[in-house]
């Protein structure tokens, strides 16, 4: 391989019955992209995929793509917000990609780390889909991103390429 490329593995779940997201998680807003873009690059800073977003402006500029269907159709309905005290601490962002739902980012401030913020997130995302009558989301994750691999084998995540 020459390119420096992180390599990723293809994840899909099944969505069955999952229940609501406790509080704390609200569907996201457009008044988000500036915290969510700060929030972004704090997240993957110092991660196996921080040359995904590179900078803060990269970041910025990763969520507007987001927004803009770079990776599919956004949905809104279905992307979530974790807050803190009032102020985002956590995210996740799906498309529809190929008719199918996509996890595009999930990130979660470092200094919330550790505390489920992640997991309730993807489960307010599989809720909301499931209502929405999906059966499936997928999503793309760094083979070396160890910590997100088990998170979403813990969810149910199995490796589909």
């Amino acid at each position: 391989m020459t390119s420096g490329a992180p390599v990723r593995s293809r994840l899909q779940a099944t969505l069955g019955p999952t229940p609501p997201p406790p509080p704390g998680f609200r569907l996201f807003t457009g008044d988000d992209v500036p915290a969510l873009a700060a929030l972004m690059w704090d997240a993957y800073r110092g991660t196996p995929d921080e040359a995904d977003v590179g900078d803060l402006p990269g970041a910025v500029r990763e969520v507007h793509l987001t927004l803009a269907g770079e990776y599919g159709t956004f949905l809104g309905t279905a992307s979530f917000v974790s807050e803190y005290e009032g102020r985002p601490v956590g995210a996740a962002l799906v498309t529809l990609y190929r008719d199918l739902p996509l996890l595009a980012f999930l990130f979660t401030a470092p200094a919330h780390a550790g505390r489920g913020l992640g997991r309730g997130l993807v489960q307010a995302v599989m809720h909301a889909l499931a209502e929405q009558g999906h059966d499936t989301l997928t999503l793309a994750v760094t083979r070396r991103n160890h910590r997100a691999r088990r998170l979403y084998g813990h969810l149910g995540f199995v490796e589909v390429a």
